[in-house]
C-alpha cells in the first residue's frame, strides 16, 4: 500500500506535465459569432515570434486540419478577452484569439497547440469546443426598438440640420445683395 501513493503522485505529475501550456474554452462566455468558427486563445507571449501549428479535429475522427502562423507579440498578459477601459457606463474590451474558420456547424472539435521557438517545441493541452447549430433566420430574435435617447437624438439632429439649411440660404441670400 506504501508504493502505491508515490506511483499515483507520480502518475499525476507526468499527466500534469503534458501539456507546457494551457488553453481554454470559454464557451460560457464567449461563444463564436458563427456556426463556423470557434475563437482559440492565442499562445502565451513568452512563444511571441514562434511557428505555431494549431490542430484541429472533429471528435470522432483521426485526421485533422493544421493551421500554421507565427505567434504575435504582446505586451504584459494576454488573456482572450482583456479590458482595456471601463466606466460606469460602457466596458471597451480587446480581443486576443485566432479564428478557426470554415467549420460543420453543430460539431465537436478538439483543439491543440504545438509552438515550435529556437530549438524547443512546447505543447498544449488538448480542448474540446463546439460549433454553434445552424438555426434558421424566422427563428433568430433581434430586438431593434427604439429607445428614447434614439428618439431625442434624432430630433436634436433634424432640427440642427433644418437651422444649417436655413442659415445656409440666409448667408447666399445675404451675400447676393452685395
Amino acid at each position: 500500500m506504501s508504493f502505491l501513493m508515490p506511483t499515483l503522485l507520480l502518475l499525476v505529475l507526468l499527466y500534469l506535465g503534458a501539456a507546457d501550456f494551457n488553453i481554454s474554452s470559454l464557451s460560457g462566455l464567449l461563444s463564436p459569432a458563427l456556426a463556423e468558427s470557434l475563437l482559440v486563445a492565442l499562445p502565451p507571449c513568452h512563444l511571441t515570434g514562434g511557428k505555431a501549428s494549431l490542430r484541429q479535429r472533429r471528435v470522432n475522427e483521426t485526421k485533422g486540419i493544421t493551421h500554421n502562423f507565427t505567434v504575435t507579440s504582446c505586451r504584459g498578459r494576454r488573456d482572450l478577452v482583456s479590458v482595456v477601459y471601463s466606466s460606469g457606463r460602457f466596458t471597451v474590451t480587446q480581443l486576443s484569439a485566432y479564428q478557426v474558420t470554415n467549420l460543420v456547424p453543430g460539431t465537436s472539435y478538439f483543439v491543440s497547440y504545438s509552438v515550435e521557438k529556437g530549438n524547443a517545441v512546447e505543447y498544449s493541452n488538448r480542448v474540446r469546443m463546439t460549433t454553434l447549430p445552424r438555426r434558421k433566420v424566422e427563428t433568430l430574435k433581434v430586438g431593434m426598438a427604439r429607445t428614447g435617447g434614439m428618439i431625442v437624438i434624432t430630433v436634436l439632429l433634424s432640427v440642427a440640420m433644418f437651422l444649417l439649411v436655413v442659415g445656409f440660404i440666409v448667408a447666399l441670400a445675404l451675400g447676393a445683395r452685395k
